[in-house]
């Protein structure tokens, strides 16, 4: 560009010395903050355990600059939770608390022990690495968009797993969340304390939504002392102030036993996916969900050492 020493005057018109520019003091508006477009992300997968760390990572300067957007609508979701089966991508995520990561001094599972019909071994929820690649490592977004409760006093892992190193090694079964897939798992590996009959009158969502009912009730007057309780003998002494009878009573309590071997809680939707937490999302759900039971006692450092997992973040908040 030219300087104004390359102009001449014409005598009427006197060119502005630079010193002598009125400054623009008018506020200037801020740039339109971009929707974070995750058109292009859909059902793309990593291709390697390094590469899912580095996107999930990356999200949270996405999300710093553009806030949270959902990469999935509720009808996308719903779609997926029907027809699709997200245990059978490669890259699954599990997040959990750190304390777990050590059990009695030990290396923890990927999730709680339990003894089934067909092995012994952790029993987890999950989803897919494509369902939570927009929550980064935010703990309390990736908790509400699980249907969870953040707890901010407790610190946070999320793992992502190659499925085709850790299958081998766990031998795990893997269902959808949904009513009948998780009835079907209940009566099939713990059939003396879930059998058919049972599950077949509780596994509703009418019978879902008075358990839910009558769980933030005793939360609500203090029977309860959390809403990740499963203490049956308090939820019981809730019970016995109702006019519920004894039969009722009994499906309810039953009901909570199952939240604390199976992990269905009280926000459980039965239809595979879990429920929005997150405040302004525009999402009623938030995750297509799996629930896991490997069969062989495998903890987190043989999968390591495997190379079956990558830990993303440890001891986050």
């Amino acid at each position: 560009m030219l300087g104004l020493e390359h102009f001449e005057s014409l005598g009427e018109v006197e060119v502005a010395k630079p010193a002598e520019v009125v400054p623009d003091t008018r506020k200037k508006k801020p740039k339109p903050r971009e929707k974070t477009d995750f058109s292009q992300r859909k059902g793309i997968p990593p291709t390697s355990l390094e590469d899912a760390v580095s996107r999930l990572n990356s999200m949270a300067d996405e999300i710093a600059r553009n806030g949270y957007h959902p990469k999935y609508t509720d009808a996308e979701l719903k779609a997926l939770a029907e027809t699709g089966d997200i245990s059978k991508e490669r890259y699954q995520v599990r997040f959990m608390e750190s304390r777990h990561l050590t059990n009695n001094g030990a290396p923890g599972m990927l999730g709680a022990p339990m003894r089934g019909v067909s092995g012994n071994g952790a029993k987890y929820w999950s989803t897919s690495f494509d369902q939570l690649e927009d929550a980064d490592t935010n703990a309390r977004l990736i908790s509400e968009k699980l249907g969870l409760d953040y707890d901010p006093n407790a610190e946070y892992t999320l793992i992502v797993i190659d499925t085709e190193k850790a299958v081998p090694l766990t031998g795990v079964k893997s269902v959808p969340a949904a009513f009948d897939k998780v009835s079907e798992f209940a009566n099939r590996e713990l059939p003396e304390e879930f059998p058919k009959r049972f599950t077949d009158t509780v596994m509703t969502p009418e019978f879902q939504d008075q358990y839910g009912w009558h769980y933030q009730e005793a939360v609500d007057r203090k029977f309860l002392k959390s809403k990740w309780s499963t203490n049956t003998e308090a939820f019981e002494r809730y019970l016995d102030t109702t006019d519920l009878s004894e039969a009722e009573k009994s499906l309810l309590k039953q009901r909570m036993e199952m939240q604390g071997t199976v992990g269905n809680n009280q926000y459980y939707e039965g239809n595979g996916l879990t429920r929005d937490k997150i405040a302004g999302s525009g999402n009623h759900y938030g995750a297509v969900e799996t629930l896991n039971f490997e069969r062989q006692p495998v903890n987190l450092q043989q999968l390591e050492e495997a190379s079956a997992i990558a830990y993303v973040s440890k001891g986050f908040k």
